[in-house]
């Protein structure tokens, strides 16, 4: 389903705003100015499932730490990984006979989150925010990976971030010497 950004917009912001218990959202409607320009549509599917991965992957995150999590799918989309956020979120890759996804939640088998709750919600409000061009300086157009601090994978690429639990990769490789340091 294709939506306006205009309305989608004013919806995540009623759904923000309800969260927030602030004026209903009759109340902020009647004062919310209308726009006059032509901004780009943005499918609501590729938001939800941007929406979801944010959740599993960082949603106990600080906004900036989620928003690099939604750029790194978009910098994939950008860098040809696959031709939508989804197709990106759910690709999968065959290593000597085992599936692996690009997010481990996918292979996890989890289930919907809690729409209701504000973590999702915050998730969704970032999916949208960095799907209509928001938060482009997160993190360079060039980190196409992450990994929780929690770990190390012994990835030869270069850092490029270290933002809340998550440290981002360029595909730039490094030699061996400068990633023991």
């Amino acid at each position: 389903m294709l939506l306006s950004l205009k309305i989608k917009i004013t919806i995540i912001t009623f759904m923000f705003l309800t969260i927030m218990a602030v004026p209903s959202p009759t109340q902020v409607m009647m004062e919310m100015p209308t726009l006059a320009i032509n901004l780009p549509k943005i499918d609501m599917k590729q938001v939800l499932c941007m929406a979801r991965n944010i959740y599993y992957e960082a949603g106990a995150e600080a906004m900036p730490g989620q928003a690099a999590v939604a750029r790194v799918v978009m910098n994939r989309v950008n860098h040809g990984f696959a031709e939508t956020p989804c197709k990106v979120i759910y690709q999968k890759t065959t290593i000597n006979d085992n599936i692996v996804c690009q997010f481990s939640w996918v292979c996890e088998g989890k289930g919907d989150p809690n729409k209701a709750s504000a973590r999702y919600k915050q998730a969704e409000l970032i999916a949208y925010q960095v799907m209509a061009g928001m938060h482009k300086d997160v993190v360079p157009k060039s980190a196409l990976f992450f990994h929780a601090i929690t770990v190390d994978p012994l990835w030869p690429y270069k850092q490029v971030a270290k933002i809340g639990n998550h440290i981002f990769y360029s595909k730039q490789k490094v030699k061996n010497e400068q990633k023991s340091n």
